[in-house]
């Protein structure tokens, strides 16, 4: 390889999320600072308008997800535990079903909350490893230490190159 300069270097190893070289594996020592704190972060992720906007536009459409589905499975429930409610209160001596039509109601209602919670657990993960890539991608990297004492990269010059 060529001679390159430390902050294209450093440039590079920050667009690629990487803390190796791609061509040779040499493990880079460097510092990674996130350029923005974690909440700002959030903000600056959803307001994006390039390449990452497909992200910020799924958290859109799962946030209007969310918003339907969270009275409909309220209203479920409820309903549930209203017809359970009934059947276990009414005694239907001629009719044995009516205590399995209970339990089968709590069943059902247990099972809608349970995947409404596993689909909201899903649905966070999703976006905040999104977030997490992107806000590791645009943090700021420096090296650390270079390589062996013959190479000498500049910071200041770009002019300066060393042969790597």
């Amino acid at each position: 390889m060529g001679a390159i300069h430390l902050k294209c270097l450093e440039r590079w190893l920050e667009e690629s999320n990487r803390n190796n070289c791609e061509l040779c594996g040499h493990e880079f020592r460097m510092e990674r600072t996130p350029r923005y704190k974690v909440f700002r972060s959030v903000i600056i992720w959803l307001c994006l308008n390039h390449s990452d906007q497909m992200y910020v536009r799924n958290v859109k459409a799962d946030l209007l997800r969310c918003l339907i589905v969270t009275p409909v499975t309220i209203a479920c429930s409820y309903i549930c535990v209203v017809a359970a409610d009934f059947y276990a209160m009414t005694n239907y001596d001629n009719f044995p079903p009516a205590r399995w039509t209970t339990y089968s109601l709590l069943s059902m209602m247990a099972l809608l909350i349970l995947s409404f919670f596993v689909w909201i657990y899903m649905t966070v993960r999703y976006h905040q490893k999104a977030w997490f890539y992107w806000w590791q991608k645009t943090s700021s990297v420096k090296i650390v230490d270079l390589m062996p004492k013959n190479i000498a990269l500049s910071r200041n010059n770009k002019c300066d190159v060393s042969q790597v």
